[in-house]
């Protein structure tokens, strides 16, 4: 053993040496460089090699030899703690240089170890001396006590018992129960209950450990051994304790609390709220998927056998509980849909739908996992099951790199584009598809949410009562069950006439930024599809799911303006002479089939990309007029309505 480790040594040595050179003269392979770091990090192994080296020769002495031992025990510990945080860690796995250090640093290490031991009973057999051999203990539970006594050698106690059983042991322990829990279906509520239990054991070995680790430290020179290493033991335990103090503070004990509410049912995140349409096609899931969430989900799926449609909203909450719903989801092959939000682990449940379709303004967003108090170890693990499950939803490997790199405190929304390319989404959706329905509990709640919106206070001075009147529609027909569409649809007919009446009456300069604001919406629907174009010209598109929140913002503020301005004191009409001459002027700026559609709109209803082309040109063309011709236009069109 001795020889070979010196000569094991020197062949180390002069390898990396020879290595050091090549690397400093550039002369060193690329495959080779790629595979070591670089030339100082080579020395500073060579002279880790060389102190043992030169401890084993046959001249070396007893002080030499006790300080080449502890030398080589701490290269030994501090392998062992590089060693398991790369084991814990898939991200180093996957470095070829950090795998190469830790076998240049631990295998070395280990063989010195060895062999310095076996050199110090030699010297203790030429003297005479030999170390008393501690009796075998019958049973595991006597072995435990003895440790506990600090009956134990100092080096079994802190090798075996502190390094082994204490932290390497327990920390696999508790990772290896992440790594299994990752993947059976155990709930929510039990994984916690027996992370619970994996953290009381692990603090119970470490406690048992550090203590019998001080109690033979303090035993070791009355027992023959040095001083100083009973020092260093108990520098290095001291060190331990705040190490664990911090860890606990930052990590262990905001996990326990997290886990403890799991536990007891007493999540900091809700369930998830669900309804169901009264034709039981589309069910709503709307909130945080908190503990408790699968078992909801799955009573709502039993009383919807007729059930095709999920209408997401949620900013996210506890993946266990999102993945075991889009399992069950995913069994059932229902569509997913999402207009509001659909962050974090809401995406797991989205991500299991046949069809999966989204408005353009709907935020699907993507982070990596978070939880009170996770390390990063946990945290590699827990992304590492989230890369395997978007890879399984068969998302490009480019878009799932772009997720793991989103820290857990942020978001990344990925625009339209970049979710149908990623497969995130089947296609868009110009909206009501879910039919949610108003979440108001009562008629004060609707009156509160009218009254405290400028535009309703400007439908209210210029109609009297029509607030109360629009409550008691919406509220009532809520108490009937209808949804959304249907009652949006009835609030519009209640307020058209209103409305009309003030943009038939607008000034010109209100006239020109809705013409404006009308081309660029325009606009926007085409890039959608040609349905969106045509939906939006006869008015029935929802403008707040599909079109950009900056022009949905404008169109807002333009009714507040057009509501709350004067009557002007002119209008004009088609059949006046002023407007023949200025429609005469326009029709001069289309082409023949763009005036033919323009004329008879409803002709060209099953081509809605004829009707896009020929509105938008229309208005286009209004613009570039002068002033004059514009207003009597626009003023014409408005008195059509």
């Amino acid at each position: 053993m001795i020889k070979f480790t010196r000569f094991a040594n020197l062949s180390l040595m002069i390898l990396l040496v020879l290595i050091s050179l090549l690397e400093a003269m550039g002369k060193l392979p690329q495959r080779l460089a790629a595979l070591f770091v670089s030339w100082p990090g080579l020395l500073v192994l060579v002279v880790i090699s060389l102190i043992p080296w030169y401890a084993l020769q046959d001249t070396a002495k007893p002080r030499y030899l006790r300080f080449a031992r502890g030398f080589a025990a701490i290269n030994l510990m501090l392998a062992i703690i590089f060693c398991t945080r790369i084991i814990m860690s898939p991200e180093l796995l996957k470095n070829q240089k950090i795998m190469t250090g830790m076998l240049l640093i631990a295998l070395p290490a280990l063989l010195n170890f060895l062999a310095l031991n076996q050199k110090q009973k030699q010297f203790q057999l030429a003297a005479g001396v030999l170390p008393k051999q501690p009796a075998r203990l019958a049973t595991w539970g006597a072995y435990m006590m003895a440790h506990w006594r600090g009956q134990l050698p100092l080096a079994q106690s802190f090798w075996v018992n502190g390094l082994g059983i204490g932290n390497l042991l327990a920390a696999l322990m508790v990772t290896g129960l992440s790594r299994l829990l990752e993947v059976t279906d155990a709930s929510l509520r039990m994984l916690s209950a027996i992370s619970i239990v994996g953290f009381v054991i692990f603090g119970m070995l470490w406690l048992w450990a550090v203590t019998g680790i001080i109690r033979s430290a303090g035993k070791h020179a009355a027992r023959g051994g040095s001083g100083w290493v009973a020092g260093l033991t108990m520098l290095m335990v001291f060190f331990s304790v705040l190490a664990m103090l911090f860890s606990a503070q930052s990590y262990y004990l905001p996990q326990m609390k997290e886990y403890a509410l799991l536990a007891t049912g007493h999540d900091s995140m809700k369930a998830v709220e669900i309804s169901s349409q009264p034709n039981g096609h589309v069910l709503n899931l709307r909130g945080t998927l908190g503990e408790g969430s699968m078992a909801r989900f799955a009573a709502a799926l039993e009383k919807t056998p007729q059930l095709k449609t999920i209408s997401l909203n949620s900013p996210g909450g506890r993946l266990r509980e999102a993945k075991q719903m889009a399992a069950l989801l995913k069994s059932r092959q229902l569509n997913t849909y999402v207009e509001g939000e659909c962050s974090s682990a809401c995406t797991y449940v989205f991500l299991a739908g046949k069809d999966r379709a989204a408005t353009p303004n709907a935020h699907i967003g993507f982070h990596q996992p978070s939880f009170p108090g996770i390390g990063s170890t946990e945290l590699a693990i827990a992304a590492s099951g989230m890369e395997k499950y978007y890879r399984a939803a068969n998302l490009p490997e480019d878009f799932i790199r772009r997720v793991l790199q989103i820290q857990p405190e942020g978001m990344w929304y990925p625009n339209r584009e970049e979710l149908l390319k990623a497969n995130v989404v089947n296609r868009v959706s110009l909206g009501n598809e879910g039919h949610t329905m108003f979440d108001l509990e009562s008629r004060e709640e609707v009156f509160a949410s009218l009254n405290n919106s400028g535009i309703w206070r400007y439908y209210e001075k210029r109609s009297p009562g029509k607030i109360d009147e629009v409550t008691d529609l919406i509220w009532n027909m809520k108490l009937q069950g209808k949804s959304r569409p249907e009652i949006q649809d009835a609030v519009k007919m209640a307020t058209k006439e209103v409305y009309l009446r003030a943009q038939k009456t607008a000034p010109d300069d209100l006239l020109d930024e809705h013409a404006q604001l009308l081309t660029e919406m325009l606009e926007a629907a085409r890039k959608i599809s040609p349905q969106a174009c045509g939906q939006l010209i006869k008015g029935t598109l929802n403008t707040h799911r599909t079109m950009p929140e900056e022009l949905v913002k404008r169109d807002t503020a333009l009714m507040e303006k057009i509501l709350a301005s004067s009557p002007r004191s002119v209008s004009h009409y088609m059949g006046s002479k002023e407007f023949s001459r200025s429609a005469s002027k326009l029709q001069e700026r289309l082409s023949p089939l763009q005036r033919q559609v323009t004329a008879n709109l409803a002709a060209y209803d099953d081509q809605p990309m004829f009707q896009c082309d020929a509105i938008l040109s229309m208005y286009r063309n209004i613009l570039r007029m002068q002033d004059t011709d514009r207003h009597i236009i626009l003023s014409a069109l408005m008195q059509a309505k």
